[in-house]
Parts: C-alpha cells; sequence; structure tokens
C-alpha cells in the first residue's frame, strides 16, 4: 500500500487570551487513489507546509486496507508529528486512524509510517491531531513525484510569519 500525505496548517493564540484559533487543509492518497479535507482544530500552535514522498507501508492484513482503499464519506483521524524543518530534509511521524461498526463494536483501524526528506516548512508545537471527513479528488495526482513545484515550497518558505505568536509557538 502506497501512501502520500500534503499538508498545510496554521494555528496562532488570538491575541490576551488562551484560545487558539487553526486551520488544516489536507490531501491524501491511498495506492493512486486522492482524497481531500480541511480541519479548524490543529491540536498544536504553529504553521507547517508538509509534503511526504509516497510511503511503501506493505501489505497491511485485509480489514485495514479495506477500511482505507475508499476513503469519500469517511472520517479519518490524523497524528502528524513533524521534527523542525525548513524548505527540505524534514521527519514526520504519521497515524492514520478509522473507526469501523463491526458486530456493535467500534474497532479502530490504523495505517502509521515515518518517513524522512519531507517537503516543506514545520515550526510547530506538539503534534498536530485532527479529524476530517474526507473527499474524493476529481483526479488522482500521486503519480506525481512532487504536488508542489520546488520554487512554491521556497516561496512558501519566505512566506513564514515571523511575529511574536509563531515564534512563540
Amino acid at each position: 500500500m502506497l501512501v502520500k500525505l500534503l499538508f498545510f496548517g496554521e494555528a496562532v493564540d488570538i491575541p490576551s487570551t488562551s484560545i487558539g484559533l487553526g486551520l488544516g487543509l489536507c490531501t491524501l492518497w491511498i495506492d493512486g487513489n486522492g482524497f481531500t479535507s480541511a480541519s479548524n482544530d490543529l491540536g498544536a500552535l504553529g504553521y507547517i507546509f508538509l509534503e511526504t514522498p509516497e510511503v511503501d507501508v506493505g501489505h497491511p492484513d485485509a480489514d485495514v486496507s479495506s477500511s482505507f482503499l475508499n476513503l469519500h464519506g469517511q472520517v479519518v483521524s490524523f497524528e502528524i508529528k513533524p521534527n523542525l524543518f525548513v524548505k527540505s530534509g524534514g521527519i514526520a511521524h504519521v497515524v492514520l486512524k478509522r473507526s469501523v461498526q463491526q458486530d456493535g463494536v467500534l474497532l479502530e483501524r490504523r495505517i502509521e509510517l515515518q518517513t524522512s526528506d519531507c517537503r516543506g516548512v514545520s515550526v510547530t508545537s506538539n503534534p498536530l491531531t485532527f479529524s476530517a471527513e474526507m473527499v474524493q479528488l476529481a483526479r488522482p495526482v500521486a503519480s506525481l513525484d512532487q504536488v508542489v513545484s520546488d520554487d512554491d515550497v521556497v516561496a512558501i518558505a519566505d512566506a513564514v510569519p515571523t511575529d511574536n505568536t509563531t515564534a512563540n509557538a
């Protein structure tokens, strides 16, 4: 099973409060099928733009494989733990979870991967955790080595906010 993740997120504290406000946009490809979604609950402060390489997670058992092959309209929980990096060379540990009902019992199916040589920018305070209802993309693009061009990664890295809210995250 091949997995690729493209994720952008930013969360900051609202000034003079301890309330955080954030936004995350993710696109996930599993075996060439693309799914996308957004979330307003990142679970951590900071800024991240992350593109993982396509990762071969082996051959999960049939229950796990069938739970992740068609994610359209399904809720997926994400946990993304990147190291701090700018422009390239980052490491990310990603956990994808789906809960399924089976014989009246809620079971958790998960895919876990660790990858290096990620592209983008990561300045986050803690692992990012969120759930999102996925929507299938009209056409898969996972066959591309890079979804975002090198020039765009540089432009995104150069545009990272440098004010105190992100610096303190």
